[in-house]
C-alpha cells in the first residue's frame, strides 16, 4: 500500500512557510485525536480485542466509537430535556407545598 508514516521533527531547509504550517497543523490535529482514542480504549474495553481477525478489530473499533457517540448524545439529551423537565416539576411541587 502507499502509506507514508510521518513523524514530527525539524522541517527541511527547503520547506516554505506554508509547508511548515500545513505540517504543523496536521500534527496538532493528530495530537488532539490521540487522547480520545486512549479514552475509547479505557472506557469501552478496547484494551483487548475479543473478536478474531482483522474484521473483528474493525468491528470492535466501530462498536466502541458508536458507544462513545451514543454516550455524547445521551448527555446532550439529558441537558436539553431532562434538566428543564425536572426543574419545572420541582417548581410545580414547591409552589403546591407553599400554597
Amino acid at each position: 500500500m502507499g502509506v507514508k508514516i510521518i513523524t514530527p521533527g525539524r522541517p527541511k531547509a527547503s520547506d516554505t512557510n506554508y509547508q511548515k504550517q500545513k505540517t504543523r497543523k496536521k500534527f496538532r490535529a493528530r495530537a488532539g485525536i490521540e487522547p480520545i482514542i486512549g479514552h475509547l480504549k479505557a472506557d469501552f474495553r478496547m484494551e483487548q480485542n475479543y473478536l478474531s481477525g482483522e474484521d473483528g478489530a474493525q468491528i470492535n473499533a466501530l462498536m466502541a466509537s458508536t458507544a462513545w457517540n451514543l454516550k455524547k448524545m445521551m448527555q446532550k439529551l439529558k441537558q436539553k430535556f431532562l434538566y428543564p423537565t425536572f426543574r419545572w416539576l420541582f417548581l410545580q411541587i414547591f409552589q403546591l407545598s407553599a400554597a
